[in-house]
């Protein structure tokens, strides 16, 4: 048994990853944008069931702990996460080896009307978050209470929210989605840096480029990978959290919808999609000398 130690605010903007939490009601999506996020490594046990409390997942060997209300650090076999209880638990701290998580740590926090999860603690949880994905479902987009709590929570992150509205593909009618679009950001007007529109299941089942970019999930991973490179650059070069930072919002103030330009954001996309195809037909398993097998301009330049 280890007791957790702290960083201090000043060591922490100069030294450590950005920390983005997954939220929304529940069945908005979570489980499977944070799968999708982990290149389809899908997680070890069901995490997102109601009995578990927040999970901590950072980069590093497969590995996993609970901390306690009293900050205690105590190692936690990892099939037993599931059964981990929220009375001695305040989070769970999970690691594996993902891409996305080289970038920043995730935060897979319960389904907000969770009637386990008390206010306190989540809060408590909270306060290590520096931004969120908000998850909400199509067919029933941003309703009272998402907008009641992101009230309350927003003002608690450093900015650089987004807002994910998932299923996206349940909403057949263009007419439809863009009358859905139009509300939600009339509505959301000012609370998120950015919203997109994710059809989760078409992306995680993707099997060809043009499947991946049409889901919307290409545009939404290079905007998420491109802003956590902007911030970790910020931080290690000059020690400075680019939250309190007006000229870095102003550096990051660009849209990334021209996904073609970012090489790094299909690192976390399912490797099925992003590994090119030998003249054969069948997936290489290494790319060729010199290239990154999952860098985008060659996707979109590849035929297809």
């Amino acid at each position: 048994m280890t007791a957790m130690t702290n960083m201090s605010d000043t060591e922490a903007k100069s030294t450590r990853k950005p920390r983005v939490a997954l939220m929304g009601e529940f069945s908005a999506g979570k489980s499977t944008l944070l799968n999708m996020l982990l290149s389809q490594q899908s997680l070890p046990v069901r995490i997102t069931a109601t009995s578990v409390p927040p999970v901590w997942i950072a980069y590093g060997e497969p590995a996993a702990a609970r901390v306690t209300h009293d900050d205690e650090q105590i190692d936690l076999p990892v099939g037993e996460i599931a059964e981990t209880s929220l009375d001695d638990t305040k989070y769970i701290r999970l690691w594996l080896k993902a891409d996305i998580l080289e970038f920043c740590d995730l935060f897979d926090l319960p389904g907000i009307s969770d009637p386990n999860m008390s206010r306190d603690v989540l809060l408590a949880v909270f306060d290590e978050v520096d931004s969120v994905i908000w998850c909400t479902h199509a067919t029933q987009a941003w309703r009272q209470s998402e907008a009641a709590m992101w009230e309350e929570l927003s003002i608690r992150t450093k900015g650089h929210n987004l807002l994910a509205i998932t299923q996206f593909d349940k909403i057949t009618s263009e007419r439809d989605q863009n009358r859905l679009l139009s509300r939600i950001r009339k509505e959301t007007d000012g609370l998120f840096d950015e919203i997109f529109p994710l059809s989760l299941l078409e992306a995680t089942h993707a099997e060809s480029k043009d499947a991946f970019f049409a889901s919307g999930a290409a545009a939404f991973c290079a905007h998420l990978v491109e802003d956590l490179m902007a911030r970790e650059i910020i931080e290690e070069e000059t020690g400075v959290d680019p939250e309190d930072d007006a000229l870095a919002e102003d550096d990051m103030a660009d849209e990334f919808g021209e996904v073609e330009a970012i090489d790094e954001a299909p690192r976390i996309v399912p490797k099925r999609v992003s590994r090119p195809k030998a003249r054969d037909g069948a997936a290489r398993s290494r790319p060729p000398a010199g290239q990154d097998e999952t860098d985008l301009t060659d996707w979109k330049n590849a035929d297809a």
